[in-house]
């Protein structure tokens, strides 16, 4: 069976918003636009995200290591210097005051302490996305599938972000490349003369 593209997709406007909207200075605050930011950043699963340590980010080198994410595979991809800055800000000013009687075993703690589950990552998400106005249902999945089309729609090779989401199959990338030719037919409707022609000959 054919796998269908994801329906919800954020632009670049929106997924702006979400992120202006995360500027909570609390340690609740400070966690949430660091893991926003992670997950536009990097398109990592809420699953990964959830089970991330403190030892698996570099935020000088820019570096996050997923280790056994999907199909039990460790692989490294890279932050930008926006998320780097975030989650740097976050474990000096905001997880520290997060450490409570659960341990801090997690890098992404939860309001207590201890490990933040999938479903209160993608809560903490769709509040943001609310504040912001944006009337879709946003999740890490909803980031992890628009850092895709973002980055396809700038030019960036489909191996790329094929490396950059972990995916085993070229196939599954692959699926993001109808978006790119949606956004041509639009622009083909909206510039070639024949179509042009056509709307002018419907308008009679």
């Amino acid at each position: 069976m054919e796998r269908r593209l994801p329906r919800v997709i954020l632009t670049r406007e929106e997924a702006l918003r979400i992120l202006d909207a995360a500027r909570e200075k609390t340690p609740t605050g400070l966690r949430d636009r660091a893991i926003i930011e992670t997950c536009y950043s990097t398109g990592i699963r809420v699953s990964e995200i959830a089970n991330l340590t403190p030892d698996d980010v570099d935020t000088e080198a820019r570096i996050l290591r997923v280790v056994q994410g999907k199909g039990r595979k460790d692989r490294n991809v890279p932050l930008t210097r926006a998320a780097a800055e975030s989650v740097e800000t976050y474990l000096v000013e905001g997880r520290p005051r997060l450490i409570g009687r659960k341990g801090a075993r997690f890098l992404f703690l939860a309001n207590r302490g201890g490990f933040m589950d999938p479903s209160t990552i993608n809560r903490a998400i769709q509040r943001y996305a609310k504040k912001a106005r944006v009337r879709k249902r946003v999740s890490c999945h909803t980031f992890r599938h628009s850092v895709a089309t973002h980055l396809l729609r700038g030019r960036a090779d489909i191996r790329h972000i094929q490396a950059l989401l972990g995916h085993k199959s070229l196939q599954t990338t692959a699926l993001y490349t109808k978006v790119s030719v949606d956004d041509l037919l639009k622009v083909l409707e909206r510039s070639h003369p024949r179509e042009k022609i056509q709307r002018r000959h419907d308008r009679r």
